[in-house]
């Protein structure tokens, strides 16, 4: 399975009284979401903010080479996909579908890391309906 081929949209909205930026993959009905009946939420607690509560160029630079090392370790064989991210208040917030959490948490604790640990909380749900992603996605005509 290629993720590459979905695309990827963009929505702004308010949550308590914050900006919300949501990122996310315009996903088809076609896409066989029951192989991926598990949920991982990561959550960044972002270090450098702007006064909207989102990140600073330095921020988004740290922010960048994270989700690339965690994308690149997670969907490398379609065995997890990601398929939003929220930015607000200061936190960014990973939205990970996938066949396996304990194959995701290894690969997330195997991947290339800093000298000071990534600032992140992980959460996980069983979640076959996809009803998170449902809830926080924006319907686009």
């Amino acid at each position: 399975m290629v993720f590459d081929s979905l695309t990827w949209a963009g929505a702004e909205s308010q949550h308590d009284n914050h900006l919300l930026l949501i990122r996310f993959r315009e996903i088809p009905g076609t896409f066989p979401r029951s192989i991926y009946p598990q949920r991982v939420n990561v959550f960044w607690e972002m270090v450098e903010t702007d006064e909207n509560g989102l990140p600073t160029e330095n921020e988004f630079r740290r922010l960048e080479t994270f989700e690339n090392r965690l994308v690149n370790a997670i969907e490398r064989d379609a065995q997890s996909i990601l398929v939003a991210a929220l930015s607000c208040n200061g936190e960014k917030e990973f939205v990970f579908y996938t066949t396996d959490v304990s194959e995701f948490m290894e690969r997330l604790t195997s991947m290339p890391q800093e000298k000071e640990r990534y600032p992140i909380t992980i959460q996980k749900y069983d979640d076959p309906a996809w009803s998170y992603f449902a809830a926080v996605v924006p319907k686009v005509a």
